[in-house]
């Protein structure tokens, strides 16, 4: 790990929780899904080790073995979360959705047009596994470091955020952007939560965001 970063997504991951359930976010009550399962031992088994039932969502075949021994009691379905979301209807409808997305653009077997960005593909298409009442919890990169070596990223950032700084973005102006951006989509925000995920030379770069939302 670069020692200029600070991952405090232990830390970071149980004082969300606690936080979430001083909301009376009762986890035990809750169906959830994780879109970016690698092997599980990151935040998932935090969250799964909690909640009622947890179904997950990885891209690679590597990690299906040490998913399925990590979280033994969990529906492990090898999948492109995007293009799933994307391409099909009719699919089963969560009270927590987890994205653990991945930071920058990824998934390089697609054309440069094509790829992913962070969770932007994802919360085009969320309300499909969304139900009426539902928590949603996701990775945001408030200030990127060494951003100038990726400009594929940041003119994708720019595009979703808007046509701004994207390289040092306020909490509140990020807190806000995402509560429009579920009301356009057909949630109230009920609630809102950041906790600090990972620092970068001390500063807060990675956020755990998590909306509690309602269907209008």
């Amino acid at each position: 790990m670069n020692n200029k970063l600070q991952e405090r997504w232990y830390e970071g991951t149980n004082e969300l929780i606690k936080k979430l359930e001083s909301r009376e976010i009762n986890f035990e009550k809750l169906d959830a899904i994780e879109l970016f399962g690698r092997d599980g031992t990151w935040q998932t088994i935090k969250f799964a080790n909690k909640v009622k039932s947890i179904e997950i969502w990885e891209i690679e075949s590597k990690w299906e073995n040490e998913l399925k021994k990590n979280l033994p009691n969990a529906t492990i379905k090898i999948r492109d979360s995007v293009s799933t979301l994307k391409s099909e209807n009719d699919l089963p409808k969560f009270d927590l959705i987890l994205i653990d997305n991945p930071m920058n653009v990824y998934n390089n077997e697609q054309k440069i047009s094509d790829r992913y960005c962070e969770h932007f593909e994802i919360l085009q298409n969320i309300q499909k596994l969304a139900k009426n009442n539902v928590l949603i919890i996701f990775n945001v990169n408030r200030k990127p470091f060494d951003y100038e070596k990726y400009p594929l990223w940041k003119q994708r950032r720019q595009k979703f955020y808007g046509n701004m700084d994207t390289s040092d973005m306020k909490i509140e102006f990020l807190l806000n952007f995402y509560e429009k951006k579920f009301y356009g989509m057909g949630f109230e925000t009920v609630f809102c939560i950041n906790v600090i995920r990972v620092l970068y030379q001390g500063d807060d770069m990675t956020h755990y965001f998590a909306y509690k939302l309602k269907k209008i």
